[in-house]
């Protein structure tokens, strides 16, 4: 995640999005980026606020309405982030449906990155909240979902390495991550035996089968080739493994493996282009017990008006 210009951060304050706003003011700090702090008054909320109001003429006359409301909003992103000394720090509040603010957002600043809170007031022993999959899934940049409490860097880095286009690129960020952080790297691959996908393919030898795996580690060196100079200079491990749902062996083994960042691609073999989220990425996001950083194809778009 290096050579970043524009970062967005969307804030809600919950105590998750408290975590994914402090690193990406460290994000930020790594890259000398700009980083743009929102936070969106759903439309909802402000209609059902406006209601009370008018009901309630107490309120009204003591002065309390939805401009102090965002002033006070902004005072407390200035206690969060610190109160912006230059211009590489931009604090807005706006009002209207939250993932299309966030879009628009990512639009209109270029943006090479949306951190987010995987969780608002949804219960995240449920996976990541509603919007912040949304995001994953529509955003035309990478999304960083921050996990739980985690604001330090990131000790312990897994790309999910499927061979498709997205590999490249999947491999590329976690070095990148790995570099800034002095993190471990885990190259992982998780296979289904294409043989137990039905009950009537036959069983292949042990010998075929111990071929099959050994093909797939070949291919993952083949992989991290264009990378040969910049692994060296980390603490790398590749790995291989079985597992008959691909999913199920990845979050086993980020889980195992005390991963507190899991580095995969949106879009994987299938070539769909309606298809943004992968199976695999989309139980992947949800399930993770750790952050997550979502990388899009180069040519993904998605029109959000």
């Amino acid at each position: 995640m290096d050579c970043l210009k524009n970062i967005i951060v969307g804030v809600d304050f919950s105590s998750f999005s408290r975590c994914a706003l402090k690193q990406a003011v460290r994000i930020a700090h790594w890259n000398e980026a700009k980083l743009h702090v929102l936070h969106v008054v759903d439309t909802s909320v402000v209609n059902r606020l406006q209601e009370f109001w008018t009901a309630k003429r107490a309120l009204l006359e003591s002065k309390i309405t939805y401009d102090k409301l965002c002033n006070s909003a902004i005072a407390q992103l200035e206690d969060l982030v610190g109160k912006p000394k230059s211009a590489n720090v931009h604090i807005d509040i706006t009002t209207g449906a939250p993932f299309v603010q966030l879009l628009r957002c990512v639009r209109d600043t270029s943006a090479d990155l949306l951190v987010m809170g995987s969780n608002g007031s949804s219960d995240p022993s449920k996976g990541a909240g509603t919007l912040a999959t949304k995001c994953v899934r529509k955003a035309a940049t990478k999304v960083l979902l921050v996990r739980g409490y985690h604001v330090d860097r990131f000790k312990h880095v897994v790309a999910c390495v499927d061979f498709s286009e997205s590999s490249h690129r999947v491999i590329e960020q976690a070095i990148r991550v790995a570099q800034q952080d002095g993190a471990s790297l885990r190259l992982l691959h998780v296979f289904s035996p294409p043989w137990k996908g039905a009950s009537y393919v036959p069983q292949p030898s042990t010998a075929d089968q111990q071929h099959h795996a050994s093909s797939l580690s070949e291919r993952m060196q083949n992989a991290l080739e264009p990378f040969e100079a910049e692994l060296q200079a980390l603490q790398v491990e590749t790995h291989v493994i079985e597992n008959v749902r691909e999913s199920d062996g990845i979050v086993q083994f980020i889980g195992d493996s005390a991963t507190d960042l899991v580095v995969l691609g949106t879009r994987g073999r299938t070539g769909m282009r309606a298809i943004l989220l992968g199976t695999v990425a989309e139980r992947l996001v949800r399930e993770s017990p750790c952050s997550v950083l979502a990388v899009k194809p180069d040519d993904f778009k998605y029109e959000i008006d």
